[in-house]
């Protein structure tokens, strides 16, 4: 491999634009235009846009800046406009831009549904819109404001209420709006909805529809008689939200723990302030999936852990190995797994030893590979075996490692797979000038990256 010299690596945003210019790289031109000085901003627009065809793959391409975004806002071209509208990154600026100038009603409702849609925007939307689809993608736009939401429920009450019950932005007074003349599953929603007001939850904890009731259930406001009543609800959703809720009195824990629903006991399994015995029962419970959620508490001894890595079920064993307080004995037990999953536990995990992440790197499960591969305790030795690894998911785990080194990286600056010449780019073990040597790379993304890199460390 060709390693460049310091002397080799622009310094100047400015060299990065002439470079761009001079090669007709556009994805380099679009990764330093925000970079530059407005007089070589023209001269970078004038060849990104010169062909309509080269205008259109920007304004689809996922990577493209929103600087960029905002220029082709400027356009008239309605392919372009469509494309802006549906693209994720667009600049809230551009989108008021484009609905300025907007007539065509199809590009308005995206405009409406887009997540960096201005908020006043959505308010006027809101206040003048007669479109259905335009208001219920306001309804359910989680940038729109307070007054959007409090808009259309004066103007069409019950229209959008079950966009605005999951909406996680709608604010209280419109939620205790769609409570009170909502349906059971409207009420269920307000009821499990972050902003519901407590007026609302009391009212909420007073009913009897069991689905309206489970979303109570989990709520932590609850006061203690309200749980222990719910926590005998002929329902076994509502006491599987009473066994997950954090503000559950200790005394309805065990009767919980013994439930004959099996997702109450499985909630329980995970709750971090189990009594021992009760962990200790629940570690024979017949449903694995209990098991497993005890297997994974943080909370379960070290003994009850050495009882559940001897279980039956691969997943259950896996779940001790991804323990994060795993001893480092049973680690070394499940090491020996028969189950390669269980074997791939050990090797993400934290506390493994180097000693045996060595032994795992003779594995022959990519699982487990991967997971030695991504290890920060895993040697440099044994990741740049792993380097050369034929399959990618290994190959990527050592460039994710945040412990691997210069040397062990730079053969995979080669790699086949562009995705990964992507993602060293970004690599902080790397010189700058081993990142330059990708400034020609074949592939358009990783061009693109290499600029944005490079453009961002000039400014």
């Amino acid at each position: 491999m060709l390693l460049r010299s310091e002397s080799d690596v622009p310094t100047r945003v400015e060299d990065l634009a002439a470079l761009a210019l001079v090669t007709g790289d556009l994805h380099a031109a679009a990764a330093v235009y925000e970079a530059v000085s407005p007089k070589l901003r023209e001269r970078l627009a004038a060849m990104m846009f010169s062909q309509r065809r080269n205008a259109l793959m920007l304004a689809r391409w996922e990577h493209t800046p929103p600087s960029v975004l905002a220029r082709l806002a400027g356009y008239s071209d309605t392919a372009i406009r469509l494309r802006l509208d549906k693209h994720a990154g667009t600049p809230s600026q551009a989108l008021a831009d484009l609905y300025r100038d907007e007539k065509q009603i199809a590009l308005i409702r995206l405009i409406a549904q887009h997540r960096q849609a201005p908020s006043d925007l959505l308010t006027r939307l809101a206040a003048i819109s007669d479109d259905q689809e335009v208001l219920k993608a306001v309804a359910g736009n989680p940038t729109a404001g307070c007054d959007a939401f409090e808009s259309i429920n004066r103007r069409m009450p019950e229209a959008f209420d079950s966009d605005m019950a999951a909406n996680a932005a709608t604010p209280a007074t419109v939620l205790e709006a769609i409570y009170r003349r909502g349906n059971a599953y409207l009420r269920a929603a307000v009821a499990g909805h972050p902003h519901c007001p407590s007026s609302v939850m009391a009212l909420a904890a007073e009913e009897n529809e069991p689905v309206v009731l489970r979303q109570v259930a989990r709520d932590s406001r609850l006061g203690e008689a309200a749980l222990k009543r719910l926590a005998v609800h002929p329902d076994a959703g509502v006491r599987r939200g009473v066994a997950s809720n954090v503000a559950t009195p200790g005394d309805a824990i065990p009767q919980l723990a013994r439930d004959e629903a099996a997702p109450v006991r499985r909630c329980i399994a995970a709750r971090e302030d189990l009594a021992p015995s009760l962990m200790q029962y629940l570690a024979n419970d017949p449903d694995h999936w209990v098991r497993q959620w005890l297997a994974r508490n943080p909370a379960t001894p070290d003994e009850l852990l050495q009882t559940l890595a001897r279980d039956e079920e691969t997943e259950v064993r896996r779940a001790v190995g991804r323990n994060a307080r795993c001893p480092e004995l049973l680690l070394t037990q499940l090491a020996e797994d028969n189950d390669p999953w269980v074997r791939a536990a050990v090797a993400y995990h934290a506390n493994a030893k180097p000693s045996l992440l060595n032994k795992l790197a003779e594995d022959d499960s990519v699982d487990v590979l991967s997971g030695v591969a991504s290890n920060a305790n895993t040697s440099q030795t044994v990741l740049r075996t792993l380097a050369r690894h034929p399959e990618d998911d290994v190959r990527r785990g050592v460039i994710l490692n945040r412990k691997a080194g210069r040397n062990t990286l730079l053969p995979l600056l080669q790699d086949p797979y562009y995705l990964h010449r992507m993602l060293l780019v970004g690599n902080a073990a790397l010189h700058a000038e081993d990142k330059w040597g990708l400034h020609d790379d074949p592939d358009p993304t990783v061009r693109f990256a290499v600029f944005k890199w490079f453009a961002d460390r000039c400014t």
